[in-house]
């Protein structure tokens, strides 16, 4: 058994697991480049020394004396093995990470003819081509390809982080702000201070007032139901569950309620997070309970509202949530609209 393999391989998870989190929201380009570095050239010395059946062959088993030899062999490899996606996406991080950006795109080109419609693929592409100009600006190809990524999957965050660069970059800094705040909602708790930051830089570029400021329990950077909305309640929302869900609640269940622009961004309105207990739950929806200052509830007519039973505490529907089909209630409309969560999120 090859030990010191076995050692090299849990150095470099550790590696991964201090770097996953995307360092995009931190302004920092060296933390950026420390994951696209670090992370893609581990998994080529890994996939060199067990990625391929070649390597149950003793003739075959000596690990690459250098990184460059490791992504050479892999470049070697692709050309007996052209239909590897994976291997087409490795070899591309890998020669973005030695700054052979030239190469990269070409690794990039083969896989997106593989994966054509790969939102992924069309940020990386992007991002490669921005790293290869002078100045770092995201124009031209970029700027297309990183739109195309938007249209496909409204929800990617990094076409979203760089499309707001982009905006940033032309000095179209409300522009920025409007690409950055939908983030908010969907970037990971511990990023949020400094993509808070960033947009509140941003907004007093444009003139505008800093992001008010939010309850600290509450991660979705709405208001909380413990503490008291601002503002006149613009919905009054009665959610209820069915029994046979009900008997399946944990303990840590969270219940998000969301009000939506009818065909609009997935981007809520207005979003409450509150225990999932005790049912039925009356929740008021407010202004206040905005997670994107420029898109207030009080500006529309009407709104799709859903109820969630969030098993992650994640405001991001994940399978086996429980989920009530949404309804459309008139905004400022008296009465009490009624949820009934009964089914699961496929």
């Amino acid at each position: 058994m090859r030990y010191d393999l076995i050692i090299a391989v849990f150095v470099m998870l550790a590696i991964a697991g201090a770097l996953v989190l995307p360092p995009l929201w931190r302004g920092s380009r060296r933390s950026a480049c420390a994951v696209a570095l670090l992370l893609p050239i581990a998994a080529v010395l890994l996939y060199a020394q067990v990625g391929t059946p070649l390597a149950l062959d003793p003739m075959h088993r000596n690990a690459p004396a250098t990184l460059d030899q490791a992504v050479d062999a892999l470049a070697l490899r692709m050309r007996m093995q052209p239909d590897s996606l994976e291997g087409w996406v490795l070899l591309g991080r890998s020669r973005k990470a030695q700054q052979r950006y030239a190469e990269a795109l070409d690794a990039y080109t083969h896989a997106m003819q593989l994966a054509p419609n790969d939102p992924g693929l069309l940020v990386e592409m992007a991002e490669t081509i921005t790293l290869d100009d002078p100045k770092h600006l995201i124009k031209g190809d970029a700027l297309t390809l990183l739109q195309q990524a938007q249209r496909i999957d409204p929800r990617n965050q990094r076409a979203l982080w760089f499309l707001g660069i982009a905006a940033y970059q032309q000095q179209r800094y409300a522009d920025a702000v409007a690409t950055w705040e939908p983030l908010l909602m969907l970037a990971p708790e511990s990023t949020r201070p400094a993509l808070r930051k960033q947009i509140d830089q941003a907004r007093s570029l444009a003139g505008m007032p800093p992001l008010p400021a939010v309850d600290s329990s509450n991660t979705t950077g709405a208001t909380s139901a413990g503490v008291t909305a601002t503002g006149p309640a613009l919905l009054s929302v009665r959610v209820e569950i069915a029994p046979i869900l009900r008997a399946k609640l944990a303990a840590t269940d969270v219940l998000f309620v969301f009000a939506r622009m009818p065909n609009g961004p997935p981007m809520p309105l207005a979003v409450k997070r509150v225990p999932a207990k005790d049912f039925p739950i009356s929740i008021a929806l407010t202004d206040a309970d905005g997670p994107m200052p420029t898109m207030r509830l009080s500006q529309q007519a009407s709104v799709d509202v859903q109820a969630r039973v969030s098993h992650s505490g994640d405001a991001l529907p994940q399978s086996g949530d429980f989920e009530a089909a949404p309804l459309t209630a008139t905004v400022g409309a008296k009465g009490t609209l009624t949820l009934t969560i009964d089914h699961t999120h496929p």
